[in-house]
């Protein structure tokens, strides 16, 4: 028998297991919890103890060499002196078969392997507040074991919030829960909450919480699960459906992702009236973590994801709403004149640094790109008033973006320099006509260019489709070209392509005078790169 030096006035807790390791470890967080721990290495042992100490909870392997652990519990139900001693089970698998042979043997509560040490404390601490005897929860467990089954055969849904309004339905119909909550951590302290029931309500989606509650919450969700009692309503709070249901106990668990905590599940059982009966903390508590459990296997994985996505999408939103950018412009230059500048290339530059192809596609994935597009457009217009004057703006504008007509007139009406939108090659365009139709009702001062032109394969349809006024030689076609005949003979018959099509090439990422003379040379006398002008913010 291994005992600590103390308990003092700590509850005692006997740790029962042939395994040393786990059992030390369970001493270990029970000990750091405040807790005195006695360890014994059989059943034997724990009865021999048992004789000669008083201990307030025992917590048992089910499998061990000779006296197992469903023997153990029923020589101490046998026994008036603990016949109400409560008596956690551990066991190696949740099965069904496994669950009943606790709850007959007498167990007050059970733990499937591997053990989450947080939900062992929370648990252990729950039964240390009540003094039921088991004979009068037995049916309680049963039916807890039922709906724990029951939850784990729903249909998995790859929405988390369908998963989600499942679980609470069935916990608020059979489970006898006044509330039930699920909800997903976000990014920077928020918490978004995707399905509630209530018996007034029913199943409620969606909804944002309160910042101070979210901090309460995810403060309570990092020591573990959790009960408490509800002292009080709150009108001020936002959790209508929380307060609305007039609750006495309700308990917390996280959800989780492999070993990330992506959520929680909040339950809570109603005051001395109604359908409800009292429950007692522990068996709230074990309930919800049972069921949390369950909802980390069948849609934690979908919750983590959705919890990212609503995060990334917020910060994006934060972005255009903060304005977290700046434009730069880039020359566009005649190279055949020494570089007189024939337009400004307007870029933009996130704040934290994020490469805006990565900010962009971003704002695209989540249906803020046309958002974000506008609102750099905006800033860029406003910048652009230092310019020298007479001088046309190039601007980056999706097919979606330029089909936006309201839109796109508020934003042209903030300025009256010429403009050039440039629509990458890599943009899906569904109806081209609709496409000219829009540029050419923006009036005369709005033309077209098609960029990175010989990056995809969508170029020469584009420029087909659209007829723009400027096509834009990607990069990849500029670099090398002056020691490589074959990107030489390509651009030769692009050249050939642009005086029968009557639009102008500009060749994009120039570096070297080698490649700016063979460009010229080929025909090509616009140009753009840090040979001829690097992105800057207007002085």
């Amino acid at each position: 028998m291994d005992r600590p030096a103390s308990a003092g006035s700590q509850p005692v807790i006997l740790v029962v297991d042939d395994d040393a390791d786990l059992r030390t470890l369970v001493s270990f967080a029970l000990a750091r919890s405040g807790m005195g721990v006695l360890q014994a290495p059989s059943g034997e042992e724990a009865l021999s103890i048992l004789e000669e100490q008083t201990v307030e909870a025992v917590i048992i392997d089910m499998g061990m060499a000779g006296m197992n652990g469903l023997e153990v519990i029923r020589a101490l139900r046998s026994d008036p002196d603990t016949a109400t001693l409560p008596i956690l089970l551990m066991t190696g698998s949740g099965s069904e078969d496994t669950v009943l042979q606790a709850l007959e043997a007498g167990a007050d509560d059970f733990l499937a392997k591997p053990i989450r040490l947080d939900e062992l404390v929370a648990r252990v601490r729950a039964h240390l507040r009540t003094s039921s005897a088991w004979s009068n929860v037995a049916a309680e467990l049963t039916a807890r074991a039922d709906l724990v089954g029951l939850l784990g055969g729903l249909a998995v849904a790859s929405d988390p919030t369908d998963a989600a309004a499942a679980l609470v339905l069935e916990l608020g119909r059979r489970g006898g829960c006044a509330f039930v909550a699920v909800m997903q951590f976000g990014d920077d302290g928020l918490m978004e909450v995707l399905a509630t029931y209530n018996e007034d309500a029913g199943v409620q989606r969606g909804g944002t919480l309160p910042i101070d509650r979210a901090h309460y919450i995810m403060a309570r969700v990092r020591d573990g699960p959790w009960v408490e009692v509800v002292e009080s309503r709150r009108p001020d709070e936002s959790m209508n459906a929380f307060w609305s249901a007039n609750l006495e106990l309700a308990a917390g668990a996280p959800i989780f992702a492999g070993n990330r905590r992506v959520g929680v599940l909040i339950t809570g059982y109603g005051r001395l009236h109604g359908t409800h009966r009292p429950v007692g903390q522990a068996r709230l508590l074990a309930a919800t973590i049972d069921y949390a459990n369950i909802l980390s296997v069948t849609a934690g994985s979908a919750i983590a994801h959705h919890g990212s996505i609503a995060g990334t999408r917020a910060r994006i939103q934060e972005v255009i709403a903060e304005r977290r950018f700046k434009p730069v412009f880039q020359p566009i230059v005649d190279i055949s004149t020494g570089g007189r500048i024939i337009s400004y290339e307007a870029l933009t530059r996130f704040d934290d640094g994020t490469p805006p192809e990565v900010r962009f596609g971003e704002a695209v994935e989540h249906g803020l790109g046309p958002e974000l597009e506008a609102a750099a457009i905006e800033v860029a217009l406003a910048a652009a008033r230092s310019l020298p004057p007479g001088i046309p703006v190039s601007l980056n504008a999706s097919p979606a973006l330029v089909l936006d007509r309201e839109e796109m007139i508020r934003l042209l009406d903030q300025s009256d320099r010429a403009m050039i939108l440039e629509i990458t090659e890599h943009a899906r365009i569904e109806d081209y006509a609709a496409i000219r139709d829009a540029v050419q009702s923006y009036g005369g001062r709005v033309s077209l260019a098609v960029d990175d032109a010989g990056a995809g394969y969508a170029s020469l349809r584009h420029i087909l489709e659209l007829r723009p006024a400027f096509v834009k030689l990607d990069i990849s076609i500029v670099r090398g070209i002056e020691i490589d005949p074959v990107r030489q003979a390509l651009v030769s018959g692009l050249v050939f392509f642009a005086v029968k099509t009557g639009c102008e090439l500009i060749a994009e990422g120039i570096e070297t005078t080698a490649e700016s003379d063979v460009l010229a040379d080929l025909g090509i006398f616009l140009g753009q790169g840090y040979l001829l002008g690097r992105p800057a913010p207007v002085p």
